[in-house]
């Protein structure tokens, strides 16, 4: 077996031991660990065990019996490896776990698909689709124009979404990941942090600047970003990586800013039998798109980087066409390491 059917066979057994692709550092580790075995499966004296702290124990096996010598060739070497948790059982609690998340993902009832999603990444018009695929669209609509308060006050309190909770595990669904470019989001995140006022408290504290009198520069915001535990803050600039997919990877990624979401949505549609849904009806959807602030400041990018803007420029515009100078790439590949490796 080589190296790369030795990995792929790991992430098959257990999908969080890698589940980025290894970095030389890691590939290292695991040929340091085969070359472990190996040295202690060659120490393993005839008739005494060898024991290798934290895998197992090697034995030769006795010779058989004479006259039974016949037959398939045994192997010459037994390995009982120490007790650990089945795979299998810690699978399924690492599943339910990433399942009950402060933020959960959207898992259908009847257990057929889950849909992992982001703020800033069109989760508003995924969230529409997955209730008009469950067929509880009017009922979502009627409840709040946002739908996000159907989702979060009466989805996720349902009988039927909480036994498909406790009951579905990874081998029966297939996961849908809705991204976009982790930069790119990075950008809406501002709009959306100047705009709303949902940081301005903690980044009051964390760089010294008063959003609401002051404005906030993208530069002063990856100020702030970078004093952020990027796994477990606010979900509008957290990583867009979920702990699910250390479980089980996303059987179709979707990503907004390389292709149509709408005709993602129905190929997902698709491999799962369901009925292609016509987006030009969903007048929920096309409603909350024509809210978006129109993009018309520009000038040089640098200056824009560095220029304070205020809430009411967030809220009515106008706004930078452009944000991403060559600084704020740099550090925000940084930030988002792990999403620029898997989604961008």
């Amino acid at each position: 077996m080589d190296f790369d059917r030795l990995l792929q066979q790991l992430r098959t057994l257990d999908p969080s031991v890698l589940d980025m692709p290894p970095s030389p550092r890691q590939e290292q580790l695991v040929r340091a660990v085969l070359q472990a075995v190996r040295d202690a499966a060659e120490q393993a004296a005839p008739g005494k065990p060898q024991h290798l702290p934290g895998l197992g124990v090697f034995r030769h096996r006795p010779p058989p019996p004479e006259g039974e010598a016949g037959g398939r060739p045994r192997r010459r070497m037994m390995f009982v490896p120490d007790e650990v948790p089945a795979l299998q059982e810690d699978t399924g609690r690492r599943w339910r776990e990433a399942l009950c998340q402060a933020e959960p993902p959207l898992l259908d009832p009847q257990g057929r698909f889950v849909v992992l999603f982001s703020p800033k990444s069109a989760c508003s018009s995924v969230v529409i689709w997955f209730f008009h695929v469950l067929g509880l669209y009017d009922e979502a609509r009627a409840y709040d124009e946002w739908p996000h308060q159907y989702r979060l006050r009466r989805f996720y309190q349902r009988e039927d979404y909480l036994a498909a909770r406790a009951t579905v595990g990874p081998a029966q669904v297939q996961v849908l990941k809705v991204v976009r470019d982790p930069l790119r989001r990075a950008v809406s995140s501002f709009r959306h942090a100047v705009g709303l006022g949902y940081a301005n408290e903690a980044i009051r504290r964390a760089i010294g600047v008063d959003v609401e009198t002051q404005g906030l520069s993208f530069r002063q915001f990856i100020d702030f970003l970078e004093t952020e535990d990027l796994a477990t803050c606010d979900v509008h600039h957290r990583q867009q990586w979920h702990p699910l997919e250390a479980v089980k990877a996303p059987d179709l990624i979707v990503n907004i800013d390389r292709g149509d979401l709408f005709s993602g949505l129905n190929a997902f549609e698709a491999r799962l039998g369901l009925p292609t849904t016509d987006f030009r009806q969903l007048s929920w959807v096309h409603q909350l798109q024509a809210t978006r602030v129109p993009e018309a400041m520009t000038g040089e990018l640098d200056m824009l980087y560095q220029r304070p803007l205020t809430v009411s420029q967030a809220r009515h515009g106008p706004w930078p066409s452009q944000l991403l100078s060559a600084d704020a790439r740099q550090r925000l590949q940084r930030l988002y390491g792990r999403d620029v490796m898997l989604y961008a």
